[in-house]
């Protein structure tokens, strides 16, 4: 009778693993009402367009440039989140850092970063990382981008122009940067760098330019921003001006990566790839992380959270491998 169950159970679980994954066209569906043009209307009629205060024309700075001029203090209180205080230009925000556990130095570090406008969500996307198991072997600590407070704060002061939100982007890789740091200080164990969409350029960028932590896992996502929100299907119907937008060069290259850092060891990041992305299209992001070893899943964008499972393992496996 056991051995019964158990092949019935061995052959329901191979019938499930060849069943292709609903919830790409389900996505696919929602993109396709995006594109209706009333709904384009109604987010212009109600302010929530992308780079709704964006001339596109205006030669906006590359990251490197943000990276190099931006001024920031760090503020660490007992038993309260980090504050990062930045500003350039116009620009300025708060960048939170949390510890979800208490931290341990002998065990390593994990940082999740959230993906844009995820308003009062980012704890529910952390537990695409961090279960119970994660908690008990990693200290986890995770990132609240600056201007995330309400939707409101997102749509007036980080995705209305672009410096906005490159400067948004630049605080949370120093927020990566103090939270590395910190571990460094205080514990020779390892720390990785994860996160979903936005989180992901985050982790990327900070792979790029720092390169301190000891592995980075970005999701559905690879780092020039500046390519994905124009030339992805996606966006197109979210942009304020987008065709004027999607032909400004130094929006499209602002977050390309210089020669100099592409050289970087390729053993120590783990790119995840959605096959049906289209925020992130997959076959822009297979095309820049040619030569790493990624993974991909049969998801689209946000469907990636049904491989929450998948993608924990890969950072188990990757961090206990040693």
């Amino acid at each position: 009778m056991n051995d019964k169950l158990r092949s019935l159970k061995t052959k329901f679980k191979s019938a499930r693993d060849k069943t292709p994954n609903p919830l790409p066209k389900v996505e696919s569906k929602a993109f396709e009402f995006i594109a209706r043009e009333g709904f384009n209307k109604f987010l212009k009629k109600h302010d929530m367009l992308l780079f709704a205060n964006q001339n596109p024309k205006e030669k906006v700075p590359t990251f490197q440039e943000i990276l190099n001029n931006i001024s920031y203090s760090v503020l660490k209180l007992p038993n309260q989140p980090w504050e990062i205080s930045y500003s350039y230009k116009n620009s300025q925000g708060i960048t939170k850092v949390r510890l979800h556990n208490k931290f341990k130095k002998n065990r390593p570090s994990l940082v999740f970063h959230h993906g844009l406008g995820a308003i009062s969500r980012p704890k529910l996307q952390l537990r695409l990382i961090a279960d119970t198991k994660i908690k008990t072997k990693f200290n986890v600590f995770s990132i609240l981008a600056s201007n995330h407070e309400s939707s409101q704060k997102v749509i007036k002061s980080c995705v209305n122009n672009f410096v906005n939100l490159a400067s948004t982007t630049c605080a949370s890789v120093l927020a990566v940067n103090e939270i590395v740091n910190f571990h460094k200080n205080n514990a020779n164990t390892k720390i990785a760098i994860t996160g979903l969409s936005l989180g992901g350029v985050v982790s990327s960028l900070h792979y790029f330019y720092f390169n301190t932590a000891n592995y980075y896992f970005p999701i559905v996502s690879y780092p020039n921003l500046g390519s994905a929100l124009t030339k992805t299907k996606g966006y197109k119907h979210v942009v304020n001006n987008y065709k004027s937008i999607s032909k400004n060069k130094s929006i499209i290259n602002s977050f390309s990566i210089p020669k100099e850092f592409l050289s970087r060891p390729k053993n120590k990041i783990y790119p995840t790839l959605g096959k049906f992305d289209e925020i992130f299209n997959y076959e822009d992001t297979q095309k820049f992380w040619k030569g790493y070893e990624t993974i991909t899943f049969d998801t689209g964008h946000f469907s990636i959270f049904s491989k929450g499972k998948e993608v924990r393992k890969l950072i188990l496996d990757k961090v206990f491998e040693n």
